[in-house]
Order: C-alpha cells, then sequence, then structure tokens
C-alpha cells in the first residue's frame, strides 16, 4: 500500500499544525494505511465484528511503539499485523480480556515502525474519575480544549468507527459514560506535540482515566536522562502516563 500525504494532512489539520510534515512522526502512523471496512461488517459499537466470545466494552489501554527510520508517505509500505497474545485477568470491577496487537510498518524492505497494542475488554460499567497525586512538577504544560468536532475530526483522521467517540446517546445510555470519550490516541498524540521536539527511538504510554468531549486536557513532562516523562491530567486526575526515549 501507499502511505499517502493527504493522511498526514488530516491529521496535521486536526492537531492544528499549519502544514503537514514531510515525514510520518512519532505514532502519526495511526493516521496511516486505512483498511476499508463495509457497513455491515461492523458491530454495535463501530468497530469491526469480533468473537462474540469477548466482553462488549473495548478500551485501547497501552501501547508501546519503537522507531528504527521515518516512515515518508508516497512511498510502498507493508503493515503486519498480528495477534500476539489473548490474556484474561482479574479486576478490581470483574473479569478482564486482554488482547496484545503486534504491529510492523516496513518501507524499502526496512522496518521503520513497531508498535505493541493492548486492548482490554470488559463487561462492567465505567467507575467513577476520581482525583490522584499529581506527578512531579513539570517543565512544560500545554492545554488542550476538546469538544464533539475535535472528537469527529480525529475519528475520521484515523478512521476509528468506535462510536463513544461520536454516538452520544450510545456512549451514554449503552456504554454508561458520562459523555463522548477521548481517544487514548489522541491523548497520547497531544503529549508528543507538548513536548520539546526530539527525534525518538521509543515511545510507551498506558491509558489510566477516561476524558471527555468538553473537558480541557492538559499535557505535560520533564526531560530525565535519555528522554521524558510525560502525563495527561484534568481536573486532578491523570488520564495517562507516559516515555520518550530519544
Amino acid at each position: 500500500m501507499i502511505l499517502a500525504a493527504s493522511d498526514l494532512a488530516r491529521l496535521a489539520a486536526v492537531l492544528d499544525r499549519p502544514e503537514a510534515p514531510t515525514e510520518v512522526p512519532p505514532a502519526w502512523h495511526w493516521a496511516c494505511l486505512a483498511r476499508p471496512v463495509r457497513r455491515s461488517d461492523l458491530g454495535p459499537d463501530g468497530h469491526p465484528k469480533r468473537d462474540p466470545a469477548l466482553p462488549p466494552r473495548r478500551m485501547f489501554a497501552a501501547s508501546d511503539l519503537r522507531f528504527a527510520g521515518p516512515l515518508r508517505p508516497g512511498q510502498d509500505t507493508d503493515l503486519v499485523e498480528t495477534v500476539a497474545a489473548v490474556e484474561q485477568k482479574a479486576g478490581a470491577s470483574g473479569l478482564l480480556t486482554f488482547v496484545t496487537l503486534e504491529r510492523t510498518f516496513s518501507q524499502a524492505g526496512a522496518v521503520r515502525v513497531t508498535e505493541r497494542q493492548t486492548i482490554v475488554y470488559t463487561a462492567a460499567p465505567p467507575a467513577p474519575r476520581t482525583p490522584d497525586e499529581l506527578p512531579a512538577a513539570a517543565e512544560w504544560s500545554v492545554e488542550t480544549p476538546t469538544d464533539p468536532v475535535l472528537l469527529a475530526a480525529f475519528s475520521a483522521a484515523t478512521s476509528n468507527t468506535h462510536r463513544i467517540h461520536y454516538d452520544q446517546a450510545y456512549a451514554t445510555g449503552v456504554e454508561g459514560y458520562p459523555g463522548l470519550v477521548v481517544h487514548g490516541p489522541l491523548i497520547a498524540l497531544l503529549l508528543l506535540e507538548a513536548m520539546p521536539k526530539r527525534p525518538l527511538t521509543r515511545f510507551s504510554f498506558r491509558a489510566l482515566k477516561p476524558a471527555f468531549a468538553g473537558e480541557t486536557i492538559t499535557a505535560q513532562g520533564r526531560l530525565i536522562d535519555g528522554g521524558a516523562e510525560l502525563w495527561a491530567t484534568c481536573d486532578g486526575a491523570v488520564l495517562m502516563k507516559a516515555k520518550a526515549t530519544f
């Protein structure tokens, strides 16, 4: 498949950049090489139909990305995605099913980006969000107000059809959230956009709590030896923790 420059242009617009980059920045591959899914092949949550044995609620829990070199638009790109593991664990609210996906992006016969995604499935209703003890003092802090337009635009840019991000009645009435849910990958990208620009070799994050349309997300961080610690907060709650390696 050809990695299209238009994919980068759409995401650049969502992130309010003045122009599209000429190389794929870290984690922007989420907007690239989307495979079309027929509407008849979508499940009730808007995602492609899956094993009915999996619990109904799906969440993007974590990701570990490694960058061997930049992906470039206009080039033939190979994407290989495999299910690496399926595990069941007991959580405080019931049984959780963790699905680990391995993804590799290659150009000119060389692997440029690898990603290990963790998706969690649960039947438990969302837990109320509570305040946390905030991390160490931040060296930078960038606030991003959210709204349904931002969520819809990010869903379109990343070909994400999960209804919790754009269907208010479904998000609140079926899945039990208090509003439209901000995408985990969007929060991760806000962390990367806020930090001082450095060539990255690795980026990993863990989603801790959700944010909802209408809330303001604060992306913060500080430099550490060889990289940076990053975190996102909202109303005193830590939404995500991440680490970047230079």
